[in-house]
């Protein structure tokens, strides 16, 4: 047989021989617990010396099964692709970058057992036979309230300090903690979409005041009245099972849950921040390619909250992922494994095209699952992200660090392709694509959001969040084939596709959202929008909602199905020619519905859609002939989420969901105001008559606590006798309240203190006046009082159905507190506390002081 090469190849001969010549070239390299290679990095060092004399050498890596811990990440830079690190088969090798508690446990009191660990091990998570014990904090569930913020520069105003003011039955747990250990109790704070992380500066437990400092807050996103808070890190927060908490010096405290025994209960502690970190250099046009990881897992990487802490941003933009993925060319990450992390899960970040994370599970994360391109724009090119694929993954249980982090996060990146996902159990949104407000550049442009099964988000804990989310110019982006559903944000906000500020040019269709607390569909504001052959079914508070009106074409509205048992249709602002509305099928149950707000076209249609059983999420179709008359294309809403093999499927939904709850509502207001910070109280307002006195915080040296006073001015010429006036709204309706002021008062004055309800007309409880030297009820005079002088009072009143009489305490200087009790009300129909005024009467000039002022109540 002549061996002799042909003088001329064919092509498909030649085809074939480049092939083979590929498939010689691989090497391949063993990794395994027994060696001589035990660890990727050796593997990936072996690889660099080989290719000092091969360098276009192909190699796969053939990973055994085991645990490989690491002590930092895995760094791979140029050169160090055209690698595939493979499981062999049949087996799940991790990558951890955790370390195992070995010490002996010993059980305490109250079933909190304590080891002791070398005092430099420093960390904020812990992992206990799989799963994630939850710091010490307090409240347990959901969150507490703050009552007010007040905020003032240091630092020659390049920091601020916020006092924060809370109920102070909510920090009991701080009392008795030395001012070291406050200053390690860190605060994380719940406001509208974002949260910020703090450690405290210091605590005062008795007038429930609590001191952070770090950045200025953002005028449009503040700390306010009814943010929600938890505390976290210390000891007497540990009492719930599944708690931790480690002490300085070294000693860890666990709570066991049911059924872990501490005889063989395995106990992990991050050591890495990031477990992979991928190098290129996309500003030079050079890049690490073909990079593969299959049937890998990748767990254990923690984050330390630096004293600085974690300001609030969007979607916890600035945080970092376990796998950092910079200036790469095809790097692939399939049937793998990421999860136990501190931050997000893996970030395709700066320079990354044709990066795929495919059948991966992306789970239990401190922030969101998958970051794509960044928050700026690069001016060189060949550093933006771009066509990244992430398909057939589950990305599940995210936020324990950073709530307002995102399932799938798209930034400054064009033609990304996020299908056929699961996305589940966050506390914000599910899928965000785009990072401008507005209509300036922007390039995330031609992504396709397809076919993903996105639900049980928010749980109750944030507002402004959507199932799929957009912001800026995004022309050519398409948002097709999702399922979204059982969304619940804490206030405003709970939408199934939201196209928020400057959201352009994109076609929204196919889409079955349902079971949202807010709208199935909202457009903040944006240009040319398609919205069309979608079903948006039971928004609970209303259907569709537009915000605001621009002198362009806002979005076309065509097509769709609406069904709902609740109220509201439309919400916002509807009637203009900037929406080009009809065609759509809207059912309310057989209730009528009235579409004259926002549809006035004459092909819309008021009729049953005729689903198999919408009740139980079955929107398939027993009949489309109703649907045909508008021109509905019917689409399977089962071919959303994971596909491939059954076993997949199935883990995808054997997952279990939280139980969807709002958050308890806000106590009625309480504080404690001693004016120190020159504010007014909490939730109050003034009448006065402008330049004719007046309520303000001043300095005075004559201050029944502190330097600062509340003073009333009254002067003659008043629009009305009773200004000026202080009034605040408690909204008390049972239990019991108490207000305790001091009040000093002057010459000639005249003053009420009174408790009414919101009925019209209102209602009066206790009412105190002080005037000519006396203190009476309406029905008595109670006591003489003395001008100039503080006097403390306290009025008490029961409410509710208890509500029928009331008491006041009142002391004066050198003698006895005298205590007046069985008072009546002004009106006996009075029974809730809605106003509370403090209320100069006087006709002529007077001057009364008021400090140290309480509003209290128990159950």
């Amino acid at each position: 047989m002549d061996r002799r090469m042909p003088r001329t190849l064919t092509p498909l001969l030649l085809a074939w021989i480049m092939m083979a010549t590929v498939v010689s070239a691989e090497t391949t390299l063993q990794v395994s617990k027994d060696g001589p290679l035990r660890t990727l990095a050796e593997a990936r060092d072996e690889i660099r010396k080989r290719r000092m004399e091969t360098p276009k050498e192909a190699f796969r890596v053939l990973v055994g099964d085991g645990r490989y811990e690491i002590t930092e990440p895995l760094a791979f830079e140029l050169g160090d692709g055209n690698v595939v690190y493979e499981a062999v088969a049949g087996t799940t090798p991790v990558i951890s970058g955790g370390r195992r508690i070995t010490s002996h446990w010993t059980e305490g009191e109250g079933g909190i057992w304590t080891t002791q660990l070398p005092p430099d091990w420093l960390f904020e998570q812990l992992w206990v036979n799989g799963q994630r014990a939850v710091r010490a904090r307090e409240p347990d569930h959901f969150f507490h309230y703050l009552v007010a913020c007040r905020e003032q520069p240091i630092d020659g105003g390049k920091r601020a300090q916020q006092t924060l003011s809370v109920r102070p039955e909510d920090i009991v747990g701080l009392e008795g903690l030395t001012p070291e250990e406050i200053r390690q109790v860190q605060i994380l704070a719940f406001h509208k979409w974002d949260t910020t992380r703090r450690f405290l500066d210091s605590a005062n437990v008795e007038n429930g005041q609590l001191v952070t400092s770090g950045r200025k807050m953002k005028s449009w996103n503040p700390l306010t009245r009814n943010t929600g808070y938890i505390l976290e890190n210390y000891l007497k927060a540990l009492d719930e099972p599944g708690e931790f908490f480690l002490a300085s010096g070294g000693q860890l405290s666990y709570r066991p849950r049911s059924g872990e025994s501490m005889d063989d209960a395995e106990f992990i502690v991050p050591v890495c921040e990031k477990l992979v970190v991928i190098r290129g250099d996309s500003s030079h046009d050079k890049f690490v390619e073909d990079l593969e990881f299959r049937g890998i897992a990748f767990r254990h990487c923690g984050m330390l909250t630096p004293r600085s802490g974690f300001e609030p941003s969007q979607a916890a933009s600035p945080i970092e992922a376990a796998m950092q993925i910079d200036g790469t060319k095809g790097v692939v990450l399939d049937h793998c494994e990421i999860g136990h992390t501190g931050g997000y899960g893996i970030w395709f970040r700066k320079g990354c095209t044709e990066g795929v994370l495919k059948h991966s599970f992306v789970h239990d994360l401190g922030a969101g699952g998958v970051r794509v391109g960044e928050t700026r724009i690069a001016t060189n090119e060949s550093e933006r992200t771009h066509d990244i694929v992430v398909d057939n993954n589950i990305v599940y249980d995210a936020g324990h660090l950073f709530p307002c982090a995102v399932g799938v996060w798209i930034g400054n990146s064009a033609d990304n392709h996020v299908t056929h996902n699961e996305i589940a159990n966050m506390y914000y949104t599910g899928i965000s694509v785009g990072w401008r407000w507005g209509y300036d550049q922007s390039l995330a442009k031609g992504n396709r959001i397809e076919h993903n099964h996105i639900h049980h988000l928010g749980k109750g804990w944030l507002s402004d969040m959507g199932g799929i989310y957009t912001l800026g110019p995004s022309e050519g982006t398409v948002l097709r084939g999702n399922r979204i559903h059982d969304i619940e944000s804490w206030g405003y906000g709970g939408w199934g596709l939201y196209n928020d500020e400057g959201s352009t040019g994109i076609l929204l269709e196919n889409n079955l959202v349902y079971r949202t607390k807010s709208g199935g569909y909202h457009q903040h504001y944006g240009r040319e929008n398609v919205i069309r052959n979608n079903i948006f079914a039971f928004g609970r508070e209303y259907q569709v909602r537009r915000s605001r009106v621009e002198k362009h074409l806002s979005f076309t509205y065509q097509q769709n199905i609406i069904l709902w048992d609740s109220e509201k249709l439309f919400h916002g602002n509807w009637g203009d020619d900037g929406v080009e509305i009809g065609g759509n099928l809207y059912w309310r149950m057989g209730k009528p519905v009235d579409l004259s707000e926002a549809d006035t076209s004459e092909n819309s249609l008021i009729a049953d859609p005729l689903f198999v059983d919408p009740a139980k999420d079955d929107f398939r179709f027993a009949d489309t002939s109703i649907a045909k008359k508008i021109g509905f294309q019917p689409f399977d809403a089962s071919q959303a989420g994971v596909d491939g093999d059954e076993a997949w499927k199935e883990r995808a939904r054997s997952l279990s969901m939280p139980t969807m709850q709002q958050a308890p509502a806000p106590p009625p207001l309480t504080f404690r105001e001693d004016f120190e910070f020159g504010d007014l109280p909490v939730g109050s307002s003034v009448s006065a008559t402008p330049d004719l006195g007046g309520i303000q915080v001043i300095d005075s040296p004559l201050a029944n606590s502190g330097n600062k006073v509340l003073q009333f001015t009254d002067t003659p010429g008043q629009k009305h006798r009773y200004y000026p006036m202080l009034s605040i709204q408690p909204k008390h309706s049972d239990g019991t309240t108490s207000c305790k002021f001091a009040i000093r008062l002057g010459n000639n004055a005249v003053f009420q203190h009174e408790w009414r309800d919101s009925s019209h007309p209102y209602q009066s409880g206790p009412s105190l006046w002080f005037e000519n030297g006396q203190l009476r009820s309406p029905n008595r005079v109670l006591t003489t009082l003395p001008v100039d002088e503080w006097i403390l009072v306290e009025v008490t009143a029961k409410l509710g159905t208890d509500a029928g009489e009331w008491s006041v305490s009142v002391s004066i200087p050198h003698q006895q507190t005298q205590t007046f009790d069985g008072l009546p009300l002004v009106s006996d129909k009075w029974n809730r506390l809605d106003w509370l005024g403090f209320v100069s009467q006087a006709d002529g000039d007077a001057v009364v002081l008021l400090d140290d002022l309480q509003l209290t109540r128990t159950e």
